[in-house]
């Protein structure tokens, strides 16, 4: 119990004396601490920057949409009209067509510097900030940042001009007959007497001339002659390759190899003959980029408009509008932060807000993404302090 008591004053002390102690030392670090004394100014009331200064600026979002869109090309074959009498093949289109398909849309973002928002730091004194601390967390971009290494301009990639001959053999036999010319009839003799000396005349010519030159012309085959044509060749095809297929042909091939080169020719063969029939499609493909910068308030962004006829075009074309979509979360909304005053001493930073983004092609939904908007954020004003170097 004595011990108890000799001990409970010591601490009793201790007790009483921590508070001082605490207040003391709360003292001497406020006194150790550095004081800053800095300026931080709007770029638009600047004249100059002087020597020690240093530049940063607010970011932006970029929204990146991009729009990947299919060409067909399309060539009616010359012999569609008897595609259904020599080849039982209904419903071919018969004429030229052109039409675009939307085959893919992308969404990205990228920051940028905002034009609206650059500030100069005069530092006071031999201050050292952590460059790498100001701009890690992304709130503020230094000058070697300004432009992230985007490509702002205009990326797209139209269509290019369409060098194709699309049917090359049009017949398979010579695209001409020949045709004998019609025998001179000829006319009646007068009399008897006359046919006599007539024939004796010719008898006297021929004794002359040995033979006569027979003058033979050429006429350009039908259309529907050709079509016949290529389409009883489509079905020789067939059969020498039924014939491959199942061995029934007085041929030995080396290697299966070999069998597989002729089987592919003959398919080649078919194919390019049956398009002179059912006709061709060539593909093309292009990309179509646009940026957009969204501003406060405004959640709507008229972009393209697209249609299946003329393909990409601007805003205020014929087609459906391909609207870019924003929905705002209002993060800060909630946040009791005081407007600035007029308090040059601290740093002026804007926290992002997030916005769920969609790419509407009219009410179909083409893509969708969720991105931090910092122009739609808060400004605050951070103190040096946080930025201070610990080296």
């Amino acid at each position: 119990m004595k011990m108890n008591k000799y001990l409970a004053i010591p601490l009793a002390l201790a007790f009483l004396c921590s508070p001082a102690f605490a207040q003391r030392k709360k003292k001497n670090d406020d006194e150790a601490r550095p004081k800053l004394a800095l300026r931080v100014q709007s770029m638009d009331k600047v004249q100059q920057v002087d020597s020690g200064c240093f530049v940063y600026a607010l970011p932006r979002t970029v929204l990146r949409l991009t729009l990947t869109v299919e060409r067909r090309i399309f060539s009616a074959g010359p012999y569609a009209a008897y595609a259904e009498k020599y080849l039982g093949i209904t419903g071919l289109q018969k004429v030229n067509s052109t039409r675009y398909h939307l085959k893919s849309a992308a969404l990205s973002a990228y920051v940028e510097a905002d034009e609206q928002h650059f500030y100069m730091v005069q530092p006071a004194g031999d201050m050292k900030f952590s460059f790498l601390k100001m701009s890690k967390d992304g709130l503020m971009l230094l000058p070697e940042n300004f432009g992230r290494g985007e490509d702002t301009g205009d990326g797209s990639v139209g269509f290019g001009a369409v060098d194709w001959q699309p049917f090359t053999t049009m017949a398979v036999d010579a695209m001409f007959r020949d045709v004998k010319p019609k025998s001179t009839p000829k006319k009646p003799a007068a009399n008897a007497a006359a046919a006599t000396a007539e024939e004796e005349e010719k008898e006297e010519e021929a004794e002359v001339v040995v033979a006569q030159p027979v003058h033979i012309s050429q006429q350009v085959k039908t259309q529907e002659e050709r079509a016949s044509e290529v389409a009883q060749f489509i079905f020789n095809l067939r059969k020498r390759k039924y014939e491959l297929v199942t061995g029934d042909v007085d041929i030995a091939f080396s290697s299966n190899d070999a069998l597989k080169v002729a089987l592919n020719e003959i398919r080649s063969m078919e194919s390019e003959h049956l398009s002179l029939f059912v006709g061709k499609t060539v593909r093309q493909e292009a990309t179509y980029t646009c940026d957009v910068a969204p501003v406060p308030m405004q959640t709507s962004y008229a972009v393209f408009t697209f249609s299946a006829e003329q393909g990409v075009l601007p805003p205020d074309g014929e087609g459906r509008v391909i609207t870019l979509e924003l929905r705002p979360e209002n993060k800060y909304a909630t946040f009791d932060i005081s407007p600035l005053a007029e308090d040059n001493s601290g740093f002026r930073v804007r926290l992002p807000d997030v916005a769920q983004v969609r790419l509407l092609n009219e009410k179909e939904e083409l893509q969708r993404g969720r991105f931090r908007i910092y122009q739609n954020g808060k400004m605050v004003i951070v103190r040096a302090a946080h930025f201070l170097s610990n080296d």
